[in-house]
């Protein structure tokens, strides 16, 4: 993915610095669709106005097609100064974090459901067998090396370990 910085000139031109050409609206959309990143700044105040080329592209994807919305409520949206439209814009941004969350403790409480569930049937966890399993590692530790303790050294005398013992 290439993050492609793109100055708007006086005259409406479009100058994608990354690809050092010229580009349409239409071209920055196909970045996008790409997944591209693309920022937009104007090329005198160095102001970044990315947000309202990617609103000039949307009219134009407009202007190609027939708006799925009535012209009464894009009428109201205008007379309102687009803040319905903004204030729902900035909802759906965050309708993905939203969601995320919730499925993260919707995922989080099934675990728990299940986990309470199984011990109430005296069935082990994932989470206890987890800690058993890292029981029986260092009890086995713990015998192999008593195991070694008591097992003479190879080449040594055993006649000193016998009657030692």
């Amino acid at each position: 993915m290439a993050t492609h910085v793109v100055k708007k000139y006086s005259n409406r031109k479009l100058y994608d610095t990354y690809t050092r050409r010229y580009v349409t609206l239409d071209a920055i959309a196909e970045l996008l669709r790409q997944g591209d990143e693309v920022k937009v700044v104007d090329r005198g105040s160095g102001t970044d106005i990315t947000a309202v080329t990617l609103s000039q592209i949307l009219v134009d994807m407009e202007r190609h097609r027939r708006s799925p919305l009535p012209e009464p409520v894009l009428v109201d949206m205008v007379k309102e100064r687009s803040e319905q439209l903004l204030a729902l814009l900035r909802g759906s941004l965050a309708l993905p974090r939203r969601a995320a969350e919730s499925l993260e403790k919707s995922t989080q409480a099934m675990d728990d459901a299940i986990s309470g569930g199984l011990r109430n049937l005296n069935i082990a966890t994932s989470d206890d067998v987890g800690a058993l399993e890292d029981r029986v590692t260092a009890l086995t530790r713990r015998v192999e090396d008593l195991e070694a303790e008591r097992t003479p050294a190879r080449g040594s005398g055993s006649r000193r370990t016998r009657a030692s013992a």
